[in-house]
Order: C-alpha cells, then structure tokens, then sequence
C-alpha cells in the first residue's frame, strides 16, 4: 500500500518544479494539536512531526501538511467539511482521527459512526486521488487527577466511564472494521496504548489536559504509528 504516495515522493525527489507531496490531516482535537486548555500546540503534533520524519528520510523531497482538526468534532462532522478541508485540496495522503468524541454517542452509536468513516473514505476516494490511513485513538482518562480544568470537572465521570467500560475500544475495533471491509490500512494507536497500560504505565498521566489530549511524547507515538505503515 501507498504506492501512490511513494511514487509522489520519487516525483517531487526528482523534479525540483513538481508539486509538494500534500498531506492532509483530518480530525479531532488530537488532530488540532490541543494540550492544556487553550494552547495549541503546532510543534508536537503529529502530523507535523511526521512531516520531519519524512523531511528526515527524504531530505530532497518537499512535503507540505494541512492541519484539518477541529477540537470537539466527530466523524460526521468530518463528513460536513470534507469537500473544504479534504478534497478541494486533492491531497497525496489523507489521515483521518476521529472516535474520542463520537465514543460519546455509546454503543448505539456505532453503526453512524461506521458509517460517517466509510462516506469518508468513500467520497475521498471518488473525487481525489488520495491513499488513506485512518487512526484508532489513543486512551481517555481512567481516574480522577489534578490536570483537569475546573471548566471540564462534569465531563470527568462520562470520560472515565466510556475508558473503563468498553466503549472507547469497541469504537476502536468498530473502525478497524471499517478498515477491513473497505481495504482501508489502520495505523492502531489504541492498541499501542493497550501496551503501554499492559506493561503497568500509569496511562492517565500521559494525557496533560488530564481527559483525553496526548502530551508531547504520545503525539510523537502516533506519528511513529503512522510512520511504520508509510
């Protein structure tokens, strides 16, 4: 997989004028690169960290990101800004993260969230020439802890609920079905998570908003995830 997206690299590798290798980053607040409450980070997140592995790797090659996360949006909302976001920038790559929030539908609202991934794909697929790479999510709080903002403290027991009882995992299988069935590769940061609670790590401490924003070195995670399947 990704042939096109290798074939764009040797491209623009070997002609100075090509276009850029255009990677388009669709999602969340993850996505957005949001840590604490009001701070974005541009730095640490992934997608721009990917961009210097692949700068690193391919150091003749000209990539260039667009950030396309939205703090608080779900798959279907990613439906609803897909042809200004996604496609009218016919994009090399498309990275798409969205299930923490959509988790909040619960179980029942699996099969919409299935569904707003596969339009996704779908239409990407129809109107761009884009290879897609679609992202589990990494973990959500497990207990209570002092990073949380008081602004967010009635969000604390619905989050720790949906880490703890299933939700946010059968969600994570849900889009990997997705995956499956559409031939759609899954860079599956949950289940590097799952390895990391596993061994011991104490997960809600890598989480600096205390709820569900990765730090710095998680979102460095995500970009290697992404990079082993690139």
């Amino acid at each position: 997989m990704f042939d096109r997206f290798q074939k764009r690299i040797a491209e623009k590798t070997a002609t100075l004028s090509a276009a850029p290798v255009l990677i388009v980053a669709l999602g969340d607040s993850v996505t957005q690169g949001c840590m604490a409450i009001n701070v974005i980070d541009h730095v640490s997140v992934y997608h721009n960290v990917l961009k210097g592995m692949l700068e690193e790797k391919y150091p003749l090659c000209t990539f260039s990101v667009i950030n396309a996360g939205v703090g608080g949006d779900s798959a279907a909302g990613g439906c609803k800004r897909l042809n200004r976001d996604v496609i009218r920038h016919a994009p090399d790559l498309l990275i798409v993260g969205f299930c923490l929030n959509d988790s909040g539908m619960g179980r029942d609202g699996i099969p919409q969230y299935q569904k707003s991934i596969g339009e996704i794909v779908q239409r990407t697929r129809a109107e761009t020439e884009a290879e897609i790479l679609l992202l589990t999510p990494n973990f959500m709080v497990s207990r209570d802890n002092e990073r949380i903002a008081e602004q967010h403290r009635q969000l604390t027991e619905a989050f720790i609920k949906r880490q703890t009882d299933g939700t946010l995992k059968a969600y994570s299988d849900a889009l990997k079905e997705v995956g499956v069935s559409m031939n759609v590769p899954v860079a599956d940061v949950f289940a590097e998570w799952e390895r990391m609670a596993a061994s011991g790590e104490d997960t809600t401490s890598f989480l600096v908003n205390g709820l569900n924003h990765p730090d710095a070195e998680r979102q460095r995670l995500v970009a290697d995830t992404i990079m082993s399947h690139l």
